[in-house]
């Protein structure tokens, strides 16, 4: 299956490239470069001057068949120390019917309702080293087939094969006796039982493949040996998104069964429920208000008591980001544009009760011109160091970025 699936896509990508070499369409997307004062990699690296493409591409091959292209290239934006780093975020052929949708290729499939935070959004991994303001630039295609099919006015059925790709996470600092397993080389599935209607749009889905960033474990023997690996992920998740006059509620939610077996851990198996459930409202004619409470409910092994055990074990839980068995809090974000929209101004933060963390992350956009955008913003982490923003403190930062659209 997997042989199968990778020579559609090869396939796919030399029509894709013959085409774009003769089409005659002009890509759209946006540059931009500025200073960031510090690296999202959990690193010393400050006062970062860099610049970062997003380019896109699209042509109608024929009645209900396109080529997308999507691309990043960058210089200083990543992980990387410095230099030039670039991506294919998207490029595949879609094509169908009025009732059938077929795509393959390199793509972004992006599923859930909430705002921002989404736990059914299993399938698109994310880089989140990349210095964008703006978190849906993180995004990372993965090679994939999709199939839609539309069941009367208001239902669709989606079903995706893909290959696995990982996160890019920031590392920071890790443990020198650390053994890394590879990414797994598998093919992941996923199905979506999707309705759309004027007031109130749900889904179901369900997710079979892996989760998306490494978990760590410490294994003592004669010394403490750290090692990480991927876990196989079976998720179900449900969203929902009703429109009532001014006010729109949001919820979704999402049980997971994770397992990790590989040749260095110890077996694991846990099982994490997560759910948000909020409100956006439009007020006036630009301003936007948007609140979520968040809950998890994992298995969760608390630290040791012993003295050399508790201090490995809090490690391990800083390298996973889990304190507790339940996590709660809340989210919100609201902005308003003033001068003819020209200017922009949001505010955003995610607190997290359980663990007295927090980020804020205040952005304010203004148009020079219909094409050229200067934008500024802070991320600030506030926690202590066994909590989920507290072991962020080193990726607060502030940018101001120069933008052309084209």
């Amino acid at each position: 299956m997997r042989a199968c699936l990778l020579m559609l896509i090869a396939t796919a990508g030399g029509i894709f490239y013959s085409e774009l070499a003769q089409s005659d369409n002009f890509p759209f997307g946006e540059c931009r470069t500025g200073y960031w004062s510090s690296s999202r990699n959990l690193d010393d690296r400050r006062d970062i001057t860099k610049g970062t493409c997003l380019i896109n591409w699209r042509s109608e091959l024929a009645e209900q068949t396109q080529l997308v292209l999507g691309a990043r290239a960058g210089i200083n934006d990543n992980a990387k120390a410095d230099g030039y780093s670039g991506r294919l975020r998207e490029g595949y052929i879609e094509t169908g019917t009025d009732s059938w949708t077929w795509r393959i290729g390199r793509q972004i499939i992006a599923w859930g309702r909430s705002d921002r935070v989404n736990p059914t959004d299993n399938l698109s991994p994310r880089d989140l080293t990349l210095l964008v303001p703006e978190d849906e630039d993180q995004r990372l295609g993965i090679n994939a087939m999709l199939v839609r099919h539309t069941l009367g006015d208001n239902m669709s059925v989606t079903a995706v094969l893909a290959d696995f790709e990982g996160n890019r996470m920031p590392t920071g600092t890790l443990p020198r006796s650390l053994i890394k397993q590879g990414p797994p080389d598998a093919i992941e599935t996923a199905l979506k039982l999707d309705h759309s209607a004027d007031s109130l749009d749900w889904s179901i889905s369900w997710f079979d493949g892996y989760e998306r960033a490494p978990r760590y474990q410490a294994v003592i023997s004669t010394a403490p040996l750290f090692v990480s690996a991927y876990e196989r992920k079976r998720a179900i998740g449900a969203d929902f998104a009703w429109a009532a006059q001014a006010w729109t509620l949001r919820g979704e939610m999402a049980h997971e069964r994770l397992e990790l077996d590989c040749s260095s851990c110890r077996t694991e198996q846990r099982k994490v429920s997560r759910i948000v459930l909020g409100a956006d409202r439009n007020i006036g004619e630009s301003a936007n208000l948007n609140f979520q409470v968040f809950g998890v409910l994992r298995d969760y092994q608390a630290p040791s008591a012993g003295e050399i055990r508790r201090l490995i074990d809090l490690a391990t839980d800083r390298l996973n980001s889990e304190f507790g068995a339940r996590e709660w809090g809340v989210t919100t974000r609201m902005s308003d544009m003033f001068f003819n929209e020209r200017l922009k101004l949001e505010m955003s933060a995610v607190v997290d009760f359980s663990g007295s963390s927090y980020v804020i992350r205040p952005r304010a956009s203004y148009s020079l011109t219909d094409s050229v955008k200067l934008m500024a913003g802070l991320d600030y982490f506030y926690g202590d160091q066994q909590s989920y923003f507290g072991v962020r403190k080193k990726n607060s930062l502030s940018f101001v970025e120069l933008s052309l659209i084209f």
